[in-house]
């Protein structure tokens, strides 16, 4: 006996299986494009090609001495670096005696969620940015404790070091991510708003 195939099924289980291919990549960019916080101590790596943003959001966390922070990250190329002369000479912008962390690129091994964890055991103030998005402003700010240290001073201090620039994009995040508002409200969503590539990135209403 003949079968006959339903047209109605044939579009149905098409439509499902273009999804699967299109669904992930929209999810990236309109999730990036909102910014949604991270729970718990993490950060999570986002994107928002139409507006010229790579970001780590929240954009500030406080933790306590002796807790670990993950990195979540969805797309190939970020760092989680820390600000410090051993790292591509950027002027010291976490307490002096801890030692500085560099995630090199997540998502190498092009697994989904690439994670990069740290466990910060000196109280004080750790700023950090991700190395191949330095211009776009892609920083964020932990609080240990207690605020503390040289990230409490302004961003760029460094340079009569001769230390590498900091972006103006980078210094607007950080001001926007103040020590003392960190510490009072445990986290400070990324600011979609504060830092945004003009035209032709796309619209930014």
């Amino acid at each position: 006996m003949e079968s006959k195939i339903d047209r109605r099924e044939v579009l149905k289980y098409c439509g499902i299986g273009m999804a699967s291919f299109v669904f992930p990549l929209w999810r990236v960019e309109v999730l990036g494009a909102q910014g949604p916080q991270s729970g718990g101590n993490e950060f999570r790596v986002g994107n928002a090609y139409g507006r010229g943003q790579w970001f780590f959001d929240p954009v500030g966390l406080y933790i306590e001495k002796g807790q670990t922070v993950r990195w979540l990250g969805q797309k190939w190329g970020a760092t989680v670096t820390a600000f410090h002369p051993s790292n591509f000479n950027h002027e010291l912008r976490i307490p002096e005696n801890a030692k500085p962390f560099d995630s090199g690129l997540l998502g190498e091994d092009s697994s989904r969620y690439n994670v990069f964890e740290w466990t910060f055991d000196v109280e004080g103030t750790y700023d950090f940015f991700s190395k191949n998005h330095e211009p776009l402003g892609m920083v964020g700010r932990i609080v240990v404790g207690s605020p503390g240290g040289p990230a409490e001073k302004p961003p760029g201090y460094g340079a009569r070091d001769g230390r590498a620039p900091v972006f103006p994009a980078q210094a607007a995040l950080l001001n926007a991510a103040p020590s003392a508002e960190i510490v009072s409200k445990k986290k400070i969503p990324y600011p979609r708003n504060l830092v945004v590539r003009e035209f032709p990135y796309g619209d930014v209403k």
